[in-house]
């Protein structure tokens, strides 16, 4: 059996192997841990709602700086009643309201996933690059959960988000 032949490189590992700098990777450097050979974590969360209104934000998970989001699933004990809604995002933790060390990236509650009904299945989170999928964070943040449309009744919502780091 003949071995595979390389043809090309990821960018990290391009700028590493042909000593030529590449997408954010200097020329002959390492790939960053958060993008190769980088522990993988898992911040859990459960949240019990019983009667918030629409517009509420919730705190899950601190996220530490430096972290490359990679995945997350939420789901609900039951269908949230009165039509009510909730959407997943980021805000800063040090409170000033933005999500990059510049204070140009603003706080956005629906960063992760849109505003919808959610229910006893599985739902993701972190699906595109346009939801920040492998968004590397510059500060620490919190995932966040926000109410929207009704009241919620009483429901439990659990989940986790998965990103890598050091």
């Amino acid at each position: 059996m003949a071995a595979t032949v390389i043809n090309s490189y990821s960018d990290a590992y391009g700028a590493l192997i042909n000593g030529v700098a590449q997408g954010a990777s200097g020329a002959g450097q390492m790939p960053p841990s958060n993008q190769s050979r980088g522990k993988t974590t898992v911040g859990a969360f459960t949240v019990t709602l019983a009667s918030q209104v629409a517009g509420e934000d919730i705190a899950l998970v601190k996220i530490p700086k430096g972290a490359r989001l990679l995945h997350g699933t939420i789901v609900a004990s039951a269908t949230l009643a009165n039509s009510a809604q909730i959407s997943v995002g980021l805000m800063g933790a040090d409170g000033t309201g933005f999500l990059d060390a510049a204070g140009t990236v603003s706080d956005d509650v629906a960063a992760l996933k849109a505003a919808a009904v959610q229910s006893t299945t599985k739902i993701s989170f972190l699906l595109t690059p346009a939801l920040k999928f492998m968004y590397l964070t510059e500060k620490e943040l919190w995932l966040t959960i926000t109410t929207s449309v009704g009241t919620v009744a009483t429901e439990v919502v659990t989940g986790y988000i998965e990103y890598v780091v050091d």
